[in-house]
């Protein structure tokens, strides 16, 4: 019978051969002779390329049945056996538009081959053996993808810094000797600049000078590393990486006005040495580990909260947050340009467009915006004092009636302490609200080593006496880490009823937290009579906590003392009375210290389901994708409904592993870029196949197994490469340094480089004694804001010393820069910033001699000098050069600069001295 009638008839290609040949054969080996014999010849002929494809480039191999699978750049399969209307290769081969039709030259196929190759994907697209499986392992290759070495090529007899072994023996193989050691002055001015971004002053450089002790180093680069002066310069440049901002950008550019928190978090978490890989997980689950504003980091970037009517823009502006997010943690933490894989496969690296929607799926339940958050740890000491001196205070009034009882209970946050007690059930029981109505709580925390181990992903259960019935409030909100009354849970009756905590083993808690609504919204249905139970099992439950020492519901405890103390003999009323005053104020400051407090570091919900998105449009999606990371390089384990917290926390877990190739070496080569101005990889947020190769790739290895070593401390990293030789050469140039390496990427001399910005406007404060030390909380304006819905700024006029902190607490403004030291390549923060630009500019040089701020500097200087040395024009200028050079003039130097300040005035000299490369420049 002719194949053309059988076909005619509604048999398939597949069927028809299989009755043709032999029966010996299957149907499998008859469908893959189609193939070989029909299928392949069109696709080979036609110019596929479906041989010898370019895999280094992921363009689609059609000779391997992976690749055909998985698809090409695009992330689309290029074959879904069984659907041939969802296989991209059938789409390209039938489009109309000439630039994406298959193939590109040439007639195209005729519709009796475009059936075969229907027909062959309908029937399972069966390929030989030879295509191979289905699925094949991508082959990790580059070098930053490989696990960190654990050994290496130092020499047993070599006693000196291994970061000098490896850059000595690179300037060996260029015939390049290092530079001897810069003078001790050098060294301390330059470790200031670096470490602190400020000059170092006279008398410490004299005492430096002077000291002849063994160890001098080593003890002024500890005492460096433990000033809060380093935690801020150093955040500066982390808050560069995290594109950190105080405005939404876009047109409206509105403030943040509680960003402020993450810039403080950040310089504390540097000062305390928080070990990086806490550091990390802090800034993706924070609010799991106990660290809530770490989270800042996701929604530092620019959002744009003109949202609009249009029905694909919503959805749009939402991947596009979601790509901030994606991109940002990508670079900052892994050096990976992820969001490269946003519409298609990676051009370059082994991250495919399903592994970008699969981080997505990690981030799906993020929102900007703010949250109420709890006193953190920094408060810590100020809260036990003042808890202290409540306490010693109430001793005094321990003769008063009710002394002992506590605050009644509040509708906004209460906390229970009590000794540490062992327990795997705990139940929180009400015996009243107020109006008797159905109790309502918005969290239940319970807290093991300042731990919340009530949340939901900690494998607790969770049972009540049953749930009032309405969408918005559920028994899985007493548990879920959000707060309000849009994610509490109400109990089915009126007055009364209980929730119940089962912990999967033993704990030992020592303190709860709850509250009826955290945000402060609502009052009503309160408990205000309860019982806190807990024991091992549901049958030996005891009291730990309750409503039983707490003043009734409604009382005022000042106003109940004023009561008592109106009572008692007019001796004693007086002594009483100033007590309760201090017992007043400090409680005051201690409720504004434990009150929770808004800090923009994004909202959490479970998220709905994420697809891969053809081309990244919102309104093209494809397969469903679940939460994961970068399949080459580990999985999280995670399913497709995994809770939201979970989410983050198995991606921080993972990005924050020793076993992670990446993230160690991330960050030492950004200290390594910090101390030398560049980094031992030059493109530090790009590790992958198109960024630069290291310049010393087994000295980045070895500083990374350093820093996990050392349990993940940046300062054991700055100790290294501080007491290094390296770091320690002078910087004059050489001819042959120069002639063989003018960019000092071999670092025969430590670089000199111009201070960045922050660094210079805070030197010229400094050397003109006026620099204003306050530390943390919200940031001053470097603009007058004209609040408009559209907000504008226009840089201030006038300088005063709010405005004379360090620049690292100026308010960042997106968009915008500050008008003198804004021109000093300072970056926008609606991207992410890896690594500065240095320019110079006509601007540049403008600014720092005419500006008002630095003619006012200057001024100011001149005044200190006076103050300091009076009318002695030769001590005046010693002083000026100790703090503008920390050394003292050469007698040239001293002549002209005497000779200078007399004829035009000293304040014209020291506005000479601010604009001097020896001042501006890390020597």
């Amino acid at each position: 019978m002719n194949q053309t009638i059988l076909r005619k008839a509604g048999f398939s290609l597949i069927a028809v051969v299989a009755w043709l040949l032999p029966q010996s054969l299957s149907a499998t080996e008859a469908a893959s002779m189609v193939f070989t014999d029909r299928i392949e010849p069109i696709l080979r002929d036609q110019c596929f390329d479906c041989h010898g494809a370019d895999k280094q480039k992921n363009q689609l191999r059609l000779d391997r049945r992976s690749d055909m699978l998985r698809g090409g750049d695009s992330g689309e399969p290029a074959v879904v056996p069984g659907h041939p209307g969802q296989s991209y290769l059938l789409r390209k081969i039938r489009t109309d538009k000439d630039s994406e039709r298959m193939p590109p030259k040439g007639p195209g196929l005729d519709e009796d081959q475009i059936k075969l190759i229907a027909d062959w994907i309908e029937a399972g697209a069966v390929t030989p053996e030879s295509y191979g499986p289905d699925a094949e392992e991508t082959s990790i290759d580059h070098w930053a993808f490989l696990a960190v070495p654990e050994d290496f090529p130092i020499p047993t007899d070599y006693t000196g810094s291994p970061i000098d072994f490896f850059i000595g023996r690179r300037l060996k193989e260029k015939g390049l000797d290092p530079s001897p050691e810069a003078s001790a002055t050098t060294l301390i001015r330059r470790a200031y600049m670096v470490l602190h971004g400020l000059p170092a002053p006279p008398e410490v450089i004299r005492s430096f000078v002077a000291d002849q002790s063994e160890g001098k180093w080593e003890r002024t680069v500890d005492s460096l590393l433990s000033h809060p002066a380093y935690g801020e310069k150093w955040a500066s440049h982390w808050l560069d990486v995290a594109r950190f901002g105080e405005t939404h950008g876009f047109e409206t550019n509105r403030e943040r006005p509680h960003a402020w928190h993450y810039r403080d978090w950040v310089i504390e978490a540097i000062n305390h040495d928080m070990p990086y890989d806490r550091f990390v997980k802090a800034q993706i689950a924070g609010d799991v580990i106990g660290e809530p504003v770490g989270t800042s980091f996701l929604v530092a970037g620019p959002n744009d909260i003109v949202k609009g009517q249009d029905p694909k823009l919503g959805p749009m502006q939402r991947m596009n947050e979601l790509d901030d997010m994606i991109n940002t943690t990508g670079t900052a933490f892994l050096g990976l340009t992820l969001g490269c894989a946003r519409c298609h496969n990676h051009k370059f690296d082994p991250v495919s467009q399903k592994d970008y929607y699969a981080i997505q799926a990690v981030f799906a339940g993020v929102q900007h915006g703010d949250r109420m958050i709890e006193s953190q740890d920094e408060d810590a000491g100020s809260i036990a004092a003042l808890t202290d001196r409540l306490h010693a205070l109430g001793k005094e009034l321990d003769n008063w009636p009710s002394s002992g009882l506590r605050d009644p209970v509040s509708a906004s946050w209460n906390e229970e302490k009590f000794n540490p007690t062992e327990a795997r059930v705990l139940r929180f029981v009400i015996h009243e609200t107020s109006g008797n109505a159905e109790p309502c709580i918005d969290e239940i925390e319970i807290y093991q080593d300042g731990e919340n181990i009530a949340l939901a992903h900690s494998g607790v259960s969770v049972t009540s006496s049953g749930d009032f019935e309405h969408p918005l409030h559920k028994l899985g909100h007493i548990n879920d880490g959000r707060l309000g009354n849009s994610r509490s849970w109400i109990a089915a009756t009126r007055g009364s009823g209980w929730v119940q905590f089962t912990f999967p083993e033993t704990v030992s808690i020592d303190r709860i937290v709850w509250a009826r609504d955290r945000q402060g919204q609502f009052s009503d249905r309160l408990p205000v009579e309860y019982e806190i139970m807990a024991g091992i099992s549901g049958d030996s439950l005891v009291r730990i906590a309750g409503s039983h020492d707490r003043l009734p519901p409604g009382s005022d405890r000042s106003a109940f003392y004023a009561r008592v103390i109106g009572k008692l003999d007019p001796d004693e009323r007086g002594r009483a009375t100033q007590i309760l005053r201090q017992w007043e104020k400090t409680k005051l400051e201690l409720r504004e210290l434990t009150q929770p407090v808004k800090v923009y570091a994004g909202l959490f919900e479970q998220p709905g389901p994420t697809h891969r998105l053809y081309r990244g449009e919102p309104d093209a999606p494809r397969e469903q994708v679940g939460p994961d990371t970068v399949q080459v390089l580990g999985r999280l384990g995670l399913t497709r409904d995994s809770p939201e917290q979970d989410r983050r926390l198995a991606l921080a877990r993972w990005i924050a592993s020793d076993e992670n190739p990446l993230t160690a070496r991330v960050m030492v080569n950004r200290i390594w870029q910090f101390h030398f101005g560049r980094g031992l990889i030059d493109t530090p947020n790009d590790f992958g196949r198109n960024g630069v190769p290291p310049s010393h790739p087994q000295l980045l290895d070895w500083l990374a197994c350093e820093f996990m070593n050392s349990g993940w401390s940046m300062k054991h990293v700055h100790r290294l490469i501080l007491t290094s030789k390296t770091w320690k050469q002078s910087s004059l140039p050489t001819k042959a340094g120069m002639q063989a390496d003018a960019g000092t990427v071999l670092l025969w001399r430590y670089p000199t480089r111009r201070l960045d910005a922050e660094g210079i406007r805070d030197s010229i404060l400094s050397v003109a004694g006026t620099l204003n030390s306050d530390a943390g909380g919200p940031g001053f304006s470097a603009f007058e804001v004209e609040l408009e819905n559209v907000r504008h700024y226009h840089p201030r006029s006038d300088y005063g010393p709010e405005e004379w902190r360090r620049m690292i607490y100026m308010t960042k403004v997106r968009q915008e820069k500050d008008s003198v030291f804004g021109a000093f390549d300072c970056p926008d923060a609606s991207q992410v910033i890896p690594k500065r630009s240095r320019s110079t500019t006509p601007i540049q040089a403008l600014n720092l001699l005419n500006s008002r701020f630095v003619t006012q500097q200057a001024s100011l200087y001149a005044a200190r000098l006076q103050k300091e040395c009076g009318d002695d024009l030769n001590a005046v200028i010693r002083r000026a050069w100790m703090l503008s050079f920390g050394r003292n003039p050469g007698q040239e130097e001293s002549a002209m600069a005497v000779e200078f300040a007399s004829e035009h005035g000293l304040d014209q000299l020291t506005r000479a001295l601010l604009n001097a490369n020896e001042f501006l420049f890390i020597p």
